[in-house]
């Protein structure tokens, strides 16, 4: 297994992606009193379907970018999205961009491993005595007590950082999906999204409607669920006070916001394919797609992935469901609106 430029294996890195999701998954699900863990209703969106499918991680090892730009030439990845803040990463993107115009990039914001852009010694309450992130198990239990102004001066750090290098920015997302899962840390993604003005990821994960799931379960969900169980037993004070900053209510809320002010996102976000990687996952998700633009977040470096992304099967299933595989570039120029 090649080590990335952390000097951890991908795998090491990238198990605990719903990690955070335990922990909203648990409160929505199993934690809330009888009676208030039912699924909201979701929106109704008219319309085609369009579908972005993403890889996450690019700039974590070369394996990883490799798998990515292989399933953008030979597969049906239409975009990635790329770590800055790793010892390599500008260079990597850069040369990435060179070498693959068309490929659109956005950026992977990251508060879970490798060093900050910004100065450690400006971010006490983010990183730990070595001046790196903490890992996503131990900043959750740090969340509540870490400065939003830290918090804001690192992403806006990493997307500077990021336009600097003369690579487009295509759309903004985040590494765990915890700016998002953690509401008020997605109050600063909308802020650089209108400061940038950039596209972003849907902060609310489609799980949480119950209404998309793959043919054969497990996976993401019984990682997310054991790790968020373990959580909420064995930090009861901590998670209790934190349910309102990550139930269902909250993500929506964060979505009418941004859409009130005007920053463009995909109508769906699809958190089902994490950890479910065989084209018959793939192709059940496909099937079950709502109206509207939905994105699919996937890890081309994770094992099986990058297979599935390039199986005929697979193709097929997007001509057969009448799919329209778009990029977040279609948001800012309202293509996909007919």
């Amino acid at each position: 297994m090649e080590l990335n430029r952390t000097g951890l294996s991908a795998n090491q890195l990238k198990w605990p992606a719903s990690a955070l999701y335990t922990l909203s998954l648990f409160f929505i699900m199993g934690f809330l009193p009888a009676g208030c863990g039912t699924p909201p209703e979701p929106k109704q969106v008219a319309g085609d379907k369009y579908l972005i499918v993403n890889g996450d991680d690019l700039c974590l090892d070369a394996e990883t970018d490799q798998a990515i730009i292989t399933a953008f030439n030979y597969g049906i990845l239409t975009s990635t999205s790329a770590f800055i803040n790793l010892p390599h990463s500008v260079k990597t993107l850069q040369q990435i961009h060179r070498e693959n115009p068309e490929l659109p990039i956005g950026l992977h914001l990251n508060l879970t491993f490798g060093a900050p852009v910004s100065s450690a010694e400006m971010l006490p309450n983010l990183v730990n005595k070595n001046g790196e992130f903490y890992d996503i198990g131990k900043i959750l239990r740090r969340l509540s007590d870490i400065p939003l102004e830290e918090v804001r001066k690192e992403l806006f750090a990493q997307t500077e950082l990021f336009v600097s290098t003369g690579v487009p920015l295509d759309h903004i997302d985040c590494h765990h999906h915890l700016a998002a899962l953690f509401t008020p840390y997605f109050q600063i993604v909308r802020e650089l999204a209108l400061t940038y003005d950039v596209p972003v990821r849907n902060p609310v994960p489609v799980s949480i409607y119950k209404t998309i799931s793959p043919e054969t379960k497990g996976g993401g969900n019984s990682a997310s669920m054991g790790k968020l169980l373990l959580f909420g037993i064995t930090h009861p004070f901590k998670s209790i006070p934190m349910m309102s900053k990550v139930s269902p209510e909250a993500f929506m809320e964060q979505e009418r916001l941004m859409y009130t002010e005007g920053i463009k996102s995909p109508d769906w976000f699809i958190d089902s394919f994490y950890g479910n990687a065989t084209p018959e996952n793939f192709i059940s998700i496909l099937q079950q797609l709502p109206n509207g633009v939905s994105e699919i977040m996937c890890h081309p470096g994770m094992e099986g992935e990058v297979t599935v992304l390039t199986h005929p099967k697979v193709k097929e299933a997007i001509e057969i469901q009448n799919l329209q595989l778009i990029s977040y570039r279609y948001l800012e120029e309202g293509k996909w609106k007919n």
